[in-house]
């Protein structure tokens, strides 16, 4: 099996590998389960902290927000990982507003370009 490039048609690099693959010492089959449990972690995340922002526990988001900082910066996810900083800013203030609302819509829009990118570079069909 060959990894991907990383090709984009708009010629920006939505995600880098270089982290995982040398965590991975280069095994393309763990890379591939990596990058599977990645798509599968950012999109729960993602809903958990929709729900979360509905209910108002910030508490909750925070927690959140903590769990996933790692994988973006795993994952080369530099797009993703820059908005989710300009909107933790706002999860810190805890207090709803429709800025917030916007950037986590945001949020779900970059990520869900990732996985997409992802997903076609790696064949994945699922979900």
């Amino acid at each position: 099996m060959n990894l991907p490039q990383n090709i984009n048609i708009s010629h920006y690099k939505l995600y880098d590998l270089d982290v995982i693959n040398q965590m991975c010492r280069g095994n393309e089959e763990q890379i591939l389960k990596m990058v599977e449990v990645f798509i599968e972690q950012i999109s729960l995340v993602l809903k958990d902290i929709e729900t979360a922002y509905s209910e108002n526990d910030f508490l909750k988001i925070k927690s959140l927000a903590h769990k996933i900082k790692p994988l973006l910066t795993y994952f080369g996810t530099s797009k993703l990982e820059k908005e989710f900083l300009l909107t933790e800013v706002f999860f810190l203030k805890e207090v709803s507003s429709l800025e917030l609302e916007l950037k986590i819509s945001n949020l779900n829009l970059i990520a869900k370009e990732v996985v997409n990118q992802m997903k076609n570079d790696f064949g994945l069909t699922y979900k």
